[in-house]
């Protein structure tokens, strides 16, 4: 099968976990550090579930059986048990309802899978093989994140912040999208000029930095 992949934007979102075992608390977890309101419903939860819920109203524990209607109002919905016939019930009805629906290792009832994947700062890389072998999307995964700098967070951070100057700062605002883009993809191009990007970021000297790469691109016919 081919997958589309796509980074979702779950903030403020409600999501329906149906299970509350070891699997379900990463599940939970993640949910709520994307800023999804988890319901989580299952006859026991995981004790650190139990803690996460505490005084809190993120995750709200059902203390039941799932049943038919549960996913009511669900934006998104996940089923992480080890009953088969309880996955099944949970992606028919997630059919019916057109949400999209996840079954920890189990495959036929699932209409997205997660990737393997990892974060730093505003970078987010996930690696799929289409359900083929997790295990060689986690040791792809462990390469990709083993290959990256150990300040790519803080890279990413100094991009964006010189984006906007180009975009909302003179001399650069009333450069063309096409302009903009040149001048970043020449700072992106070269490790000198991240490295420079980086230090001039921290000294506050990031305009003139980039004034310096417009200058010189412009010298070259921008």
């Amino acid at each position: 099968m081919k997958y589309y992949p796509i980074f979702l934007d779950l903030k403020g979102r409600p999501v329906t976990v149906i299970g509350g075992g070891e699997v379900a608390l990463r599940k939970v977890q993640d949910l709520i550090a994307s800023g999804a309101l988890v319901t989580v419903i299952a006859p026991e939860a995981h004790p650190e579930l139990e803690r996460m819920a505490s005084g809190k109203a993120n995750p709200i524990i059902i203390r039941r059986n799932y049943c038919h209607g549960d996913l009511d109002g669900a934006a998104l919905a996940f089923s992480a048990t080890d009953d088969g016939e309880i996955n099944s019930a949970v992606y028919r009805e997630a059919e019916e309802r057109r949400i999209f629906i996840n079954a920890a290792d189990d495959p036929e009832n699932c209409s997205f899978i997660i990737p393997s994947s990892f974060s730093r700062g505003d970078l987010a890389v996930a690696v799929s093989t289409g359900g083929a072998s997790p295990a060689m999307a986690a040791k792809l995964r462990r390469l990709l994140e083993s290959s990256l700098p150990d300040d790519i967070g803080d890279l990413l951070e100094a991009l964006q912040e010189a984006r906007n100057l180009l975009k909302n700062h003179p001399p650069f605002r009333d450069l063309g999208a096409a302009n903009r883009g040149e001048v970043l993809k020449a700072i992106v191009a070269s490790d000198e000029h991240l490295v420079e990007l980086a230090r001039c970021r921290r000294e506050g000297t990031l305009r003139e930095f980039l004034k310096k790469i417009y200058d010189t691109l412009l010298q070259g016919d921008l």
